[in-house]
């Protein structure tokens, strides 16, 4: 597979990421956070902490609020909208057939368009999160700061990938699964202190954010919790497997370019 393919797609979509519809999508990800937080700032009564443990409450209260909103919120809602319908959209525009008989067009389509939702999604959430964490002014604000950088770093390519997996299964029920996937899996299932969390995203990701800030570990994250560094191996093997099952399977599976069929 020639990698010049995947930059032309790259290229292709970030040319349609530039239309206004697109650009202004990027502005809502990217203002959500810092709208909440702006909200927080102006209605909430913050008085100076009279103690250690109170500093430490307050501190710790913004790094878990930030971590819910970009972290989690934007990077899952950018990724879904961007690589869930990465199949179904070709088979809808009936430009399915044209990729599918060009040399390793399926695999270029499939990680140009991968490659174009995690930049986009990227610049918005660690724009947002740059804003937001000026305007919290929490204690530690560097420490937060970089260890949210780090946390988003990792969760933008994951839920891709995972999203992109669920397109590639799923084309015309993309949106539907994914939206179930992230409430079900990364939401609830995330939170039950059992083995099962461990094989969601967002348990490792409050994981790291719990090392990283030095924060106390809630139970649904305390439960075996492995070291920092092997978070961070599984969260960069976790989106190369994942991206490597779906190119396998784009690559052997036939996708009808019929909007109401089923592949």
């Amino acid at each position: 597979m020639g990698f010049g393919n995947v930059g032309a797609v790259f290229a292709f979509e970030w040319r349609r990421a530039l239309t206004p519809g697109r650009i202004a999508w990027w502005l809502v990800l990217a203002a959500f956070p810092v709208f909440l937080v702006t909200v927080v700032r102006i209605n909430a009564d913050f008085r100076a902490p009279q103690n250690p443990e109170e500093a430490d409450l307050v501190r710790a209260g913004w790094a878990w609020f930030l971590f819910v909103l970009i972290p989690m919120l934007v990077t899952m809602l950018g990724t879904l909208l961007w690589t869930a319908p990465a199949v179904s959209a070709e088979l809808e525009r009936k430009s399915w057939v044209y990729i599918a008989i060009r040399p390793d067009g399926r695999t270029a389509m499939l990680l140009g368009k991968y490659l174009a939702a995690v930049i986009w999604v990227l610049l918005a959430a660690l724009t947002g999160l740059l804003i937001s964490v000026m305007i919290a002014g929490a204690q530690d604000t560097m420490q937060i700061l970089m260890t949210l950088i780090g946390i988003t770093l990792f969760a933008v390519p994951s839920y891709a990938a995972a999203y992109l997996l669920i397109g590639v299964l799923f084309p015309q029920r993309a949106m539907v699964l994914a939206v179930a996937y992230s409430l079900m899996f990364e939401v609830l299932i995330s939170f039950i202190p059992a083995m099962v969390n461990q094989l969601t995203v967002s348990w490792r990701l409050r994981s790291l954010l719990c090392y990283w800030c030095d924060i106390e570990m809630p139970p649904s994250v305390d439960f075996a919790t492995p070291p920092a560094w092997l978070h961070v191996l599984l969260l960069i093997i976790y989106p190369l497997a994942l991206l490597a099952a779906s190119v396998y399977l784009i690559r052997r599976r036939e996708f009808s370019s019929a909007a109401e069929s089923e592949t």
